[in-house]
């Protein structure tokens, strides 16, 4: 298909994430169409997507469906899924009529657990993995707030090949407001992500506060700090992906920067009263350790795990 803009995209979640990176789309033209039920198809279908950033602010209409509409239209020719990981299962039922012969899913979850989940319902040829980084909230009237001017988005084949449909979407994708990139091997990036987000995950955790908070408790709060990463560090490598040793020492270096007030979406989602996805996060990522010692992050994995018992009891 040579046009870009008559490529149909499905958004399924219209969060943080899902509504940064799919209201970037919209404001640039393509055909994005956001799945959305209650509360939020209210407010996209009276406000738009309202985006507010340091690399510029935008309010951009935004094309709804709902998922008993779904059925009655074409299956689409791309399916992004920006929910939360515990999510996936039960929002497949809402997405599976979006999915044709040629759909191609590009999930932007976190961990790995969803690409096995994906690929048995639908079909491995038909997902793609995708990862992002990004430090993004959402307010309580729906505004999208970009806090950094991080907006890297990963992509790629499962096996690695640089197939047609991945040089189109490139295209696609290549838009304001992303830093897109085709990865070679979308699972080491995924993998390097993963790692990433486990630490600033359990380092806001065990300290109970932002990242400034740990290293102001002194010399052994930057130590926890960089012990939690080596823990981290050690499961992906023990997974056959080493970390990259720039973006080792660059993490090191965020992770133990005097007054930063950088924090986790997991921390924020607990400090919220939300759910979070400690079982995707950090449980799978415990489950895949191959003996590296991890005593830190089990400890992080408990405490959360104690807060979502108490917070749903």
């Amino acid at each position: 298909m040579s046009d870009l803009n008559a490529i149909r995209i499905l958004m399924v979640g219209t969060g943080a994430t899902g509504g940064y990176y799919g209201g970037r789309l919209a404001q640039a033209g393509r055909d994005i169409t956001f799945l959305v039920r209650g509360n939020r198809l209210r407010e996209l279908q009276t406000k738009g997507i309202e985006i507010v950033s340091p690399l510029g602010d935008a309010t951009v209409p935004a094309k709804t469906i709902t998922a008993a509409e779904l059925p009655a239209t074409a299956p689409f020719d791309v399916v992004m899924l920006s929910v939360k990981a515990y999510s996936l299962e039960s929002s497949i039922p809402d997405f599976a009529a979006a999915v044709g012969p040629d759909t191609v899913i590009i999930p932007l979850l976190n961990g790995m657990r969803h690409l096995d989940v994906l690929a048995e319902r639908f079909g491995r040829e038909r997902v793609m993995g995708g990862s992002v980084r990004i430090v993004s909230d959402m307010e309580a009237e729906g505004r999208i707030l970009q806090l950094t001017e991080l907006d890297a988005f990963t992509f790629g084949e499962l096996d690695k090949q640089r197939t047609p449909r991945a040089e189109q979407l490139l295209q696609l994708f290549t838009v304001f407001g992303f830093t897109t990139t085709l990865a070679d091997d979308i699972v080491a990036a995924m993998w390097q992500k993963w790692w990433i987000l486990a630490t600033m995950g359990a380092v806001c955790v065990v300290g109970r506060g932002n990242v400034g908070d740990m290293v102001a408790a002194g010399a052994w709060g930057v130590e926890t700090a960089r012990a939690i990463a080596d823990e981290c560090i050690s499961i992906a490598e023990a997974n056959g992906y080493p970390a990259n040793p720039q973006m080792r020492e660059s993490h090191y270096k965020r992770m133990t920067e005097l007054g930063s007030s950088l924090t986790s979406s997991m921390y924020r989602d607990m400090t919220k009263g939300q759910p979070v996805e400690v079982d995707h996060i950090l449980g799978d990522l415990l489950v895949r350790g191959n003996g590296v010692p991890t005593p830190l992050l089990k400890g992080a994995y408990v405490q959360l795990k104690t807060y979502q018992r108490n917070r749903v009891s």
